[in-house]
């Protein structure tokens, strides 16, 4: 049985989700393989996880991953990590990601990979998440993501006598009230130390609100000493701008902070987890 779309603002639904085997098959379309097809649970309360395969291209063109979507992510991006002068930085691939002919592509941990975002319940053990992968050449391909647990770094066959099965009934949501321009932005963060779910609210120019959820490498949360924020638009000319954020729980920041222009910024974290040890990560953020 195929989970049916949850219409996520403004509706009542109903959706019945069934959970398959823990073990994916490897999935063929055209000149296309894709295996290793993997995500991590989740901790309660997160709404964002790494989805993880390899893409193999058999065929004699470049093949190009447009988007990934799930009916449990408000939505999904294809992440890129890269690492200049000691910074770690994720950008989206708004163009794309392409396989080269007889080359694969793999998605994994610390690197590439799926960014679901907007989860509507947490990830758990021994379940799937059915993902549309949609290519240039190969069209809508769906494949299911079998989560393995917290920490893991690679995927590993689980056998199961049955399907792991789990009904969910949506409850009423009331309508939506914020306008547009006063939606929040959000973005993850990723680096080999440290991860960072961040919420500028509103996403809009102007003063902002920079909510900050620390997480460690096994997605578990994560306590540092201090956590600075640095906001820069080079586009515009503006001067970098950086913050000390004020601890408001054991993994979360807060800060305030102006961005008066509209348009692409970037935003920085210097976390300091302890006195010796710091991650720097940077990705851009965009204000309407």
């Amino acid at each position: 049985m195929i989970p049916s779309k949850r219409t996520f603002a403004g509706a009542v639904a109903l959706s019945c989700l069934v959970w398959l085997p823990a073990s994916a098959a490897d999935t063929n379309s055209g000149d296309l393989v894709i295996t290793r097809a993997w995500s991590r649970a989740t901790p309660g309360g997160a709404k964002v996880a790494g989805g993880y395969l390899t893409i193999e291209n058999k065929g004699r063109r470049p093949e190009r991953l447009k988007t990934a979507s799930t009916a449990h992510a408000l939505k999904t991006e294809i992440h890129e990590m890269a690492i200049s002068a000691g910074v770690m930085t994720m950008r989206a691939l708004n163009d794309g990601l392409v396989i080269a002919p007889g080359q694969s592509v793999t998605l994994a941990p610390g690197g590439g990979h799926l960014m679901f975002i907007g989860l509507d319940a947490p990830l758990r053990v021994g379940e799937q998440v059915p993902v549309t992968l949609s290519f240039e050449h190969a069209g809508d391909v769906k494949v299911a993501l079998d989560v393995q647990p917290i920490g893991a770094q690679a995927p590993a066959r689980t056998e199961t006598a049955e399907p792991v099965r789990r009904a969910e009934h949506a409850t009423p949501v009331s309508p939506v009230m914020n306008s547009e321009a006063d939606e929040s932005f959000f973005t993850h963060l990723h680096a080999e130390k440290a991860m960072a779910n961040v919420t500028v609210s509103p996403g809009r120019a102007g003063p902002v609100e920079i909510a900050i959820q620390l997480e460690d490498a096994n997605e578990l949360p994560l306590s540092a000493e201090a956590v600075a924020v640095t906001l820069t638009n080079p586009e515009h000319g503006a001067a970098p701008v950086t913050a000390n954020a004020e601890r408001v729980g054991n993994d979360q920041w807060r800060v305030r902070m102006s961005a008066p222009l509209s348009g692409r910024w970037s935003l920085g974290l210097d976390i300091r987890i302890t006195s010796s040890d710091a991650v720097n990560v940077v990705s851009p953020i965009l204000l309407r």
